[in-house]
């Protein structure tokens, strides 16, 4: 399926309401990968919530070294 003919509404619905909740946050499956997605709601946090750290990822490298990439993406390490 591409992303692109995905219907969004339910989801969005689903946002909202958690979000009308004054939720902190949602879990919910990726459309992408096999794994969860974490939503954090920031209005819902009343500044509650405090950066500590920040760290460059290079998402190629570690999509590579997860073998998460498609066959045909996986050695393009001369457009590095």
């Amino acid at each position: 399926m591409r992303y692109s003919e995905i219907n969004y509404e339910r989801s969005q619905a689903i946002g909202a309401a958690v979000a009308f909740l004054e939720c902190d946050g949602l879990l919910a499956p990726s459309a992408r990968w096999s794994c969860e997605t974490v939503v954090l709601f920031l209005d819902n946090h009343a500044n509650r919530l405090e950066l500590l750290d920040t760290e460059a990822v290079d998402w190629l490298t570690w999509a590579r070294a997860n073998d998460l990439l498609a066959p045909e993406n996986r050695d393009h390490s001369a457009e590095d």
